[in-house]
């Protein structure tokens, strides 16, 4: 194995590790596959846990008023079951980022809690892969507005042992409603296609959750007859706006690439790296995932950068959702007094589709593993984000992604790519 996939393969231990720690934190709280209890009360709860402060914070605040609304328009019970909704956050109070033991934390609470049988999270990979075998285990449903991290439902370039890492339980319990990394890899494809791309160069950060996504770009681009001329990655951890990418960079340029597609986090490094590719070559085309569509990133390149730039996102304006997503927006404006966008619709749906499967288990509405089953029997169902089923692995077949484009320093929706 090259040094690459070494790098590559330390990562996804790192990941490891976290589910390891979080997986001790069940231990002591007593938390396991047997003792989970599938049939409980007819008071029930339905918990959400998401990044509620920092650069995420407005975002997730808009999904968790998507699911308030919901509820409140189903009369918060189903049947004779009635039901609570508890929002926490999973970030920390001094970052605003997402952490894996304050997510820790609110899995075991979630998984501990009899009441419980819905979970509604996380909005990250990271904070998926540390929440989900904890609620797995207790045999809970598990819906994530979010979370692409391919290995949380395929063995498609995922880690060692991935999925079945995440599921102690054996069973599946966990969906996600955004289209996953393999969709987005698709997305990037035909991007690159559009743009008349013929040799690519891909980077990454050694994330855990962006090495398989760069990996799958790389090879389906190689599938589209698209000349892949290196895969390379750069550890960003210790990176600032000084930092230099020298070395990289000649690289790019040696290889004669038109495009480079960056799959990694935003800080200052990525800034600098992509002035510096930039002014290596101002032809060249700059390709980022969706972790990139944020003003923490959008705001500092430049607008001579900006002009090179595009980035995939699964977010799309609201006005390219189906019709009764302005009736929801419109009911969601004058419920919180602020206009709402796609995340509020993604979280009108994450808790509309968990009462849809209470509901479709009728009597058994208060079974755990009747409400799974029942979501995972999801098939053409047409929704305030569009027309989808849940397949056996918890994939979404919505097959819509966005490109947007950098403008006066924001992301700006460019064009909508049908990727299935």
């Amino acid at each position: 194995m090259h040094a690459r996939g070494l790098r590559a393969v330390a990562a996804l231990a790192a990941a490891a590790a976290l589910l390891v720690a979080a997986l001790g934190v069940a231990g002591c709280g007593g938390v396991s596959v047997s003792g989970a209890s599938s049939t409980i009360g007819n008071q029930l709860t339905i918990y959400s846990s998401l990044p509620l402060q920092g650069p995420s914070g407005p975002n997730s605040q808009q999904i968790v008023d998507g699911e308030k609304l919901a509820l409140s328009e189903a009369g918060g019970r189903i049947g004779p079951f009635k039901i609570s909704y508890l929002s926490m956050d999973d970030s920390n109070t001094t970052t605003g980022e997402w952490t894996p033991d304050v997510t820790a934390t609110n899995a075991k609470t979630a998984a501990e809690d009899t009441t419980t049988i819905v979970y509604l999270g996380d909005y990250n990979s990271g904070a998926s892969a540390v929440s989900l075998p904890l609620i797995n285990a207790s045999g809970i449903l598990q819906v994530s507005p979010s979370s692409p991290y391919v290995g949380l439902t395929s063995s498609l370039d995922a880690g060692q042992d991935e999925p079945e890492r995440f599921y102690p339980s054996g069973k599946r319990t966990f969906g996600r409603l955004q289209p996953g990394d393999p969709a987005q890899a698709e997305a990037q494809v035909k991007l690159l296609q559009g743009l008349g791309v013929k040799r690519l160069y891909v980077l990454d950060d050694e994330g855990a959750f962006e090495v398989p996504l760069a990996e799958l770009v790389a090879g389906d681009a190689a599938k589209a007859g698209i000349a892949v001329v290196k895969h390379d990655s750069l550890d960003m951890i210790h990176t600032n706006a000084t930092t230099s990418f020298q070395s990289e960079v000649a690289k790019v340029a040696e290889s004669d690439a038109q495009a480079v597609f960056f799959a990694g986090g935003t800080g200052p490094g990525t800034v600098a790296l992509w002035k510096q590719l930039h002014s290596a070559d101002p032809k060249l085309l700059l390709l980022g995932s969706s972790d990139m569509v944020n003003s923490e990133f959008t705001s500092e390149i430049g607008s001579e950068v900006a002009g090179s730039t595009y980035l995939t996102t699964p977010i799309l304006p609201t006005s390219l959702y189906p019709p009764p997503a302005v009736q929801v927006l419109a009911r969601y404006r004058r419920r919180f007094g602020a206009e709402g966008g796609a995340y509020a619709l993604y979280g009108y749906e994450a808790m509309s589709v968990a009462l849809l499967a209470i509901r479709n288990a009728g009597e058994r509405g208060n079974d755990r593993q009747a409400v799974v089953d029942q979501f995972f029997a999801i098939r053409n169902r047409d929704s305030v984000i569009g027309h989808y089923s849940i397949e056996p692995d918890g994939e979404t077949t919505l097959s819509r992604y966005g490109v947007d484009t950098v403008k006066d320093g924001q992301a700006t929706f460019y064009k909508v790519l049908n990727v299935r």
